[in-house]
């Protein structure tokens, strides 16, 4: 039955994918459907009143405070540590992911083939996702799949080097998942970074962390230090 109930819960479904919309793609067009139904349902508010509470909403969505941390580790297999495991939580991270997933990559080799085709898949189903990646042509045996499937869903960003530094490059190893979980880690897209190497990182559960992180990356694309691949 529609009720007041499944109706305030439906408002409030429109409003929270609007803000993450907005959060993952800057675009802002899915506010006008939900601000139609506050009207409806509001029909004495004015247009500033409707306009407080979308702040409103939007500020309480932005001061969730759900954080959590784990720690994630890569080791030989005779080490004896409680701790999670770095290719177990790539792995669910991404098969997971509903909404938005980033990556990034200072080396991408082909024991991550799998994963890439799982991304690839997740991007076929209206997941957004951005990979941002240090030198596409060292790694273009491993990602010419991937990116042959660049789409609006699928983005594919690189490191542009430094003419007055060209030792610099993207030595960042995170993983954001739906802006709600992230894996901040030493450990690279590779054989020895999942089970081969000592490698360390934590596994955090943040929506303020992960939105952190996303602004960050998206005003380096703004600034240019990542410029997007488009198709070749």
């Amino acid at each position: 039955m529609w009720n007041t109930s499944v109706r305030i819960e439906y408002i409030a479904g429109l409003i929270a994918d609007s803000f993450e919309n907005y959060s993952v793609n800057d675009v802002s067009n899915q506010f006008d459907k939900a601000i139609s139904e506050l009207k409806k349902y509001f029909v004495h508010c004015s247009d500033e009143e409707i306009a407080d509470i979308i702040s409103l909403c939007m500020k309480m969505y932005s001061s969730k405070k759900i954080e959590h941390a784990d720690l994630v580790l890569t080791s030989p297999d005779s080490f004896r540590v409680k701790a999670l495991k770095t290719k177990d939580i790539v792995h669910k991270l991404i098969t997971s992911t509903e909404k938005s997933l980033t990556l990034t990559g200072y080396s991408v080799s082909d024991y991550f083939t799998d994963m890439l085709d799982i991304i690839i898949e997740k991007s076929q189903h209206g997941v957004y996702v951005r990979l941002y990646v240090n030198d596409i042509e060292r790694q273009r045996d491993v990602l010419n799949r991937l990116m042959a499937y660049r789409s609006r869903f699928l983005q594919v960003y690189e490191y542009q080097k430094q003419e007055e530094d060209k030792m610099a490059a993207l030595h960042a190893k995170l993983i954001v998942s739906d802006i709600k979980r992230l894996l901040l880690s030493s450990a690279n897209l590779s054989y020895h970074g999942m089970q081969g190497n000592v490698e360390m990182g934590f596994l955090i559960e943040s929506h303020d962390k992960a939105k952190q992180i996303e602004d960050v990356m998206k005003e380096m694309v703004r600034m240019k230090v990542f410029c997007r691949r488009n198709k070749d």
